[in-house]
């Protein structure tokens, strides 16, 4: 666990503070989009009075991801923008909508099927467990955890990186991307995921023990949510660099 000088600001507090910071450091994304891209949605809400973040459980009989605990989200469907795929996806996995949408984090994450997964962030207003209409084929249970005690219970620890002296799709990938300037970024942060042995992963505890830990793209979304809300209070970057194992 960090230190969290940033616990108890007012941006994991007030909901008028916390749109206030998020909506200055969102962008649209109103780009349409493409079916090799992805979108999900963070749903920030009031639960018991408390500012808390919503996440889904996935059924125990999907092809991917199974039994992990994700947002809502899913593939995006021709000349859609990020936003519109990932409320379209929350009303249909949990059957509701956002009063509010306030923007989208400013880069997507890169997953390991080498999919652009956009993560955009809005508001649900106060919630309550009857309101949620669950698509039985892909969602198990939703769960809220507070903002604070997602940021009490953060952790980080180290992974085996699968795709060191990778999978050939990767090579392939990057040796396309190598000759594409506007995917240059994307290429020199596949050529070092590559490069190294492990990396290390923010994630977080789920309040229900038989779920499974809030961590891969799940989790470092949640870090980048906490990240652009929190930076000026000294909340750092995941830089994926492995740690010193004590």
């Amino acid at each position: 666990m960090i230190p969290a000088p940033w616990l108890g600001t007012r941006a994991v507090l007030c909901l008028s503070a916390l749109r206030s910071k998020l909506t200055r450091r969102l962008v649209d994304h109103e780009e349409k989009l493409t079916p090799t891209s992805c979108a999900v949605f963070l749903p920030l809400c009031h639960k018991e009075d408390q500012l808390s973040l919503l996440f889904t459980r996935r059924t125990d009989n999907l092809n991917h991801h199974t039994g992990q605990v994700s947002f809502p989200g899913g593939r995006c469907d021709e000349k859609e923008t990020a936003q519109e795929t990932s409320v379209r996806e929350m009303a249909e996995e949990i059957g509701i909508e956002p009063l509010e949408v306030w923007g989208c984090l400013r880069r997507p994450v890169i997953s390991l099927r080498l999919e652009n997964v956009y993560g955009c962030v809005g508001y649900l207003g106060s919630v309550d467990d009857t309101e949620f209409k669950l698509s039985e084929a892909e969602v198990s249970h939703v769960f809220t955890v507070p903002l604070e005690t997602l940021l009490q219970t953060r952790f980080v620890r180290n992974y085996p990186n699968h795709v060191t002296n990778a999978k050939q799709q990767w090579k392939r990938f990057t040796k396309e991307l190598a000759n594409d300037q506007e995917s240059h970024d994307r290429y020199q942060t596949l050529t070092a995921i590559r490069a190294i042995e492990q990396y290390s992963m923010p994630g977080f505890p789920s309040p229900i023990s038989t779920d499974p830990d809030i961590w891969g793209l799940t989790a470092i979304m949640t870090d980048r949510l906490f990240h652009a809300a929190l930076r000026d209070d000294g909340y750092p970057k995941h830089d994926f660099l492995p740690i010193k194992e004590e």
